[in-house]
């Protein structure tokens, strides 16, 4: 049971963040920008949504307070599913704030801010 926990919780992570009425493409967005930065070579994911603030100017900006952790897929990979490193050493967690904004006339996604401690 605790495998299939394990493999539900990113998609959790996501329907919750729906929740929150945020669009799941500003939190795909978000990490994909942070992984594309990072100089470590394992893939880090959304692992849980704390906050969701959500204002508009000129499209939906979305300020995402996050914890990320990381995962044991390398970089350039593909797999169907990342699961986070069990050892908390490994899983090297952050929390995060993104700010992320929907330009509405461009029609894509930018990243305003990212802060990880």
């Amino acid at each position: 049971a605790t495998m299939m926990w394990k493999l539900a919780f990113p998609l959790l992570a996501v329907l919750l963040a729906v929740g929150f009425g945020l669009d799941p493409d500003a939190l795909e967005f978000a990490i994909d920008e942070y992984n594309k930065a990072s100089s470590d070579i394992y893939l880090y994911k959304v692992t849980k949504v704390i906050r969701v603030q959500r204002k508009y100017l000129e499209g939906y900006q979305y300020t995402l307070t996050v914890i990320i952790a990381r995962t044991l897929c390398k970089k350039g990979s593909v797999p169907d599913w990342c699961p986070v490193f069990m050892d908390p050493d490994k899983a090297k967690s952050y929390r995060c704030k993104f700010v992320v904004l929907n330009n509405g006339w461009l029609g894509r996604w930018v990243m305003v801010d990212q802060m990880c401690s």
